[in-house]
């Protein structure tokens, strides 16, 4: 097993697609999809943590750096164990991390990054058509609420940008996610056969290695 997952990032604004085009991936062979969203939801509310979580979530806030980073890799360390999820000849497709730069330091000490696919939504209009949609047919409440949805899209454009930057130009491959899931997932494609799976196991590629410099800060919460 390698000694860090091997990953894509699925990076956009909520309603942007990521969910439909991750687990349309995770169907293909030598893929696994993860969504941070249903790792959150599938947390206890009446505990401690559950509650603490659905706090930020319904405030349509980002949930803090250690509090996010936490729960998620014990996920993926329980589906390793269940034998859901082979690291050693599957490439992760994250959904929902990092949100922010202090994430994406956390990940960094147990995930190579090999591409992040950036689903660009001009039109914010359209994303807000798609939130309600999913409101309705996925009895999202977070999804349901204006001043909620706002939010959300207002914090993620506030930290989306400087997760971006944290990583090289080059890792990133932007997405038009407005076009048909058939035509997004086209895009995505292209991408991903770039990446080599081999039949005994993942080649080993190189990630996105980040500038070195001042690390950037946790959000220690």
């Amino acid at each position: 097993m390698p000694s860090k997952y091997q990953a894509l990032l699925l990076i956009g604004l909520p309603g942007s697609g990521k969910s439909t085009q991750g687990k349309i991936l995770g169907l293909l062979p030598g893929f696994h999809y993860w969504e941070a969203s249903e790792t959150f939801r599938a947390i206890n509310a009446d505990s401690e943590i559950g509650r603490l979580i659905q706090q930020y979530i319904s405030r349509g806030e980002l949930i803090p750096d250690k509090l996010a980073v936490s729960p998620c890799l014990d996920d993926l360390e329980a589906r390793v164990m269940a034998g859901a999820f082979h690291p050693a000849t599957e490439i992760l497709v994250f959904d929902g991390i990092p949100r922010t730069v202090g994430q994406a330091v956390l990940l960094d000490e147990h995930v190579t990054v090999l591409k992040i696919l950036s689903l660009v939504c001009e039109d914010i209009g359209q994303v807000i058509q798609r939130l309600r949609q999913r409101a309705v047919e996925q009895c999202r409440a977070d999804d349901a609420n204006e001043s909620t949805i706002g939010r959300r899209l207002e914090v993620y454009q506030r930290y989306t940008t400087e997760v971006l930057e944290y990583y090289p130009m080059e890792c990133i491959v932007k997405i038009d996610a407005l076009k048909s899931p058939a035509e997004v997932l086209d895009q995505i494609l292209h991408v991903i056969i770039s990446i080599t799976v081999l039949s005994h196991g993942l080649h080993p590629l190189s990630g996105c290695q980040n500038p070195v410099g001042d690390q950037p800060k946790v959000d220690e919460r």
